[in-house]
């Protein structure tokens, strides 16, 4: 993976020059991209709505570019910060009355030396029941390191939903951790080379693929049904099963996504990969630690791109924007006045083209915001002020 290397200007203090780039070092492996507090142990949390008492540490802003590494530069020097998680699920009784158990198998990265991972969501619960639309908790869950190192880890919390980005806790103690550099997934360009760490199948630990940055900002479903993951990272870097959650490297050995999902025909890594950026998991990490859970906007409505060719089969007044096919009943967007059949054309003055913008836009603002949203009603164009709601994670 790539890290920043900082140019340091010749200087005739030598002696002087060396004691700073030390100091300079040490402060990045102890962050890895993360400014913290004192260190905490996180309690263990029951799910994305569980509170956490500890001290969030203060987020840092991403450090620039320095210079570009080889996939080998970055496999050297951040291989050990990618994990493997075993995550045990309890089983189904049997007809003897004993239960069984399941194991999921799935990739993190070290966030800092506090002893912070970052995962997907995905791999530490067994998915969306049927009955109720909750996840299960893995019952236990162990670390495993490069190094052949296991530990135990606490689940702080988790949000299955509009992320899909799980906080785990670790002991330091003894461990050596690596931490990577989170970087900025808004300076992720298309064509960009890329790396990707993790274990793929659950048996091939701290295997490396590359490739380069397919698109930007791209909306996937999210494992739980009915909720999207915007400004997803798309890449052509094989991804199979076992790399769920572990880290996508910039060409500057900076973590700007994890991996998450592969939309393929076969199930094979010869589809396309997407990846959460980091941008979101640092905020949802943030609010994970702060507060035990994730805040988000919501406006309540269901509804689908527009095109030319549904413009035409649905007789409406435009051929882009947001169809409202759905008003949920005492949402903001139902209290505000849209309807059925109404086509969102702008939100706060930013034209919305598709269904994709509006959940994109809306997933950036905060509960308690107020957005003004312009729509077409039959041949009418109109305007309203909502308040957004908070839409549950739970």
């Amino acid at each position: 993976m790539k890290n920043r290397i900082l140019d340091f200007i010749n200087s005739t203090a030598a002696g002087f020059v060396g004691a700073g780039i030390l100091l300079l070092l040490a402060f990045s492996l102890h962050w890895g991209g993360l400014g913290a507090g004192n260190s905490t142990t996180a309690p263990a949390a029951s799910g994305p709505s569980a509170a956490a008492s500890t001290t969030a540490p203060e987020m840092t802003a991403a450090p620039a570019p320095g210079s570009t590494m080889t996939p080998e530069q970055i496999y050297q020097k951040y291989a050990d910060s990618a994990v493997q998680i075993v995550s045990t699920f309890p089983g189904q009784a049997s007809l003897f009355g004993d239960q069984s158990q399941q194991q999921g198998i799935g990739s993190g990265f070290v966030a800092n030396t506090d002893g912070y991972i970052l995962t997907d969501a995905h791999v530490i619960t067994s998915g969306t029941s049927q009955m109720g639309g909750t996840a299960q908790k893995a019952s236990d869950v162990e670390v495993d390191f490069r190094n052949g190192k296991k530990v135990k880890a606490q689940v702080v919390g988790y949000d299955l939903t509009s992320s899909d980005i799980a906080v785990l806790k670790v002991d330091p103690t003894g461990l050596n951790l690596v931490p990577a550099v989170l970087g900025d997934s808004d300076r992720a360009k298309v064509g960009e080379p890329v790396v990707a760490i993790g274990s793929p199948f659950g048996v091939y630990t701290s295997s490396l693929t590359s490739g380069v940055v397919s698109a930007v900002n791209r909306t996937v479903e999210s494992p739980e049904a009915g909720f999207t993951i915007s400004n997803a990272i798309q890449t052509d870097a094989a991804i199979n099963k076992g790399n769920s959650g572990g880290p996508l490297f910039d060409e500057y050995g900076q973590v700007i996504g994890l991996n998450e999902q592969i939309a393929s025909s076969s199930g094979g890594s010869e589809g396309v990969g997407f990846a959460v950026p980091i941008n979101t998991a640092k905020r949802v990490m943030q609010e994970i630690l702060s507060k035990g859970e994730v805040d988000y906007a919501f406006m309540g409505i269901i509804g689908q791109t527009v095109d030319q060719s549904s413009a035409h089969d649905q007789g409406l007044s435009v051929n882009q924007g947001a169809l409202i096919t759905e008003v949920q009943s005492g949402s903001p967007a139902d209290k505000a006045g849209l309807m059925k059949g109404d086509v969102i054309t702008g939100i706060d003055g930013k034209q919305m083209t598709s269904m994709d913008d509006v959940s994109s836009y809306i997933s950036q603002k905060n509960p308690g915001d107020k957005v003004k949203v312009t729509f077409m009603r039959g041949k009418n164009s109109r305007s309203i002020d909502l308040t957004l709601g908070k839409r549950s994670t739970s």
